[in-house]
């Protein structure tokens, strides 16, 4: 029996949306999620990186590729980045990365640019020496062992000449880049 004077138990309680409604908030939601969150795997990128006249290895560069997103207005923005060194035989292994962000309307560029330094050394891909320059220029070509010929630089000026401006990306993204070039600009007298 209900009090005429209120809403009877089942009345007063909220009422739930049907499974219909459910199932269209599902689909809403996982629409919206994925308009913002996208996902690209790149990789493996693997070489060597050596002097371009003696052949010999070149240990400690860093090897710094970094991935953008494009939107469907063709401008480009940093989407994510991964780093490593050459090891004692100058070699280095980037293993399949998958790049996440948050970019409303934005798809991956299909391709990661790529930036090599070290110190005493032509910067790959800015310095014009830096063999072979993979296109588009600053990419490194997946799934294939390459081998990048660094020329070693003979004076201070050349050395400064060469320093590279870091790419807009957070630092600890290229924390081996950062110290490398750090220690450069320490080498040719520009800090100390």
């Amino acid at each position: 029996m209900t009090d005429q004077g209120g809403a009877s138990g089942t009345e007063s309680r909220i009422k739930k949306p049907s499974r219909k409604k459910m199932i269209r908030y599902s689909l809403i939601f996982l629409a919206i999620v994925t308009f913002i969150a996208i996902a690209h795997i790149y990789g493996p990128y693997t070489g060597k990186i050596v002097d371009l006249e003696t052949g010999e290895p070149i240990e400690g560069a860093a090897v710094l590729m970094v991935f953008d997103t494009e939107t469907f207005f063709d401008v480009s923005s940093y989407g994510d980045a991964v780093e490593t060194l050459t090891d004692s035989k100058g070699e280095f292994r980037i293993p399949w990365f998958l790049a996440l962000t948050f970019h409303p309307i934005s798809s991956w560029e299909s391709h990661g640019y790529v930036t090599i330094f070290k110190p005493g050394y032509g910067a790959y891909p800015g310095h014009d020496d830096s063999k072979p320059l993979f296109m588009p220029n600053g990419t490194l070509p997946e799934n294939e062992y390459v081998t990048i010929r660094l020329p070693r630089l003979k004076t201070i000026e050349e050395r400064k000449i060469n320093l590279i401006s870091l790419p807009d990306i957070p630092r600890r993204k290229m924390k081996n880049l950062i110290r490398l070039e750090r220690e450069e600009r320490i080498n040719v007298g520009l800090t100390s």
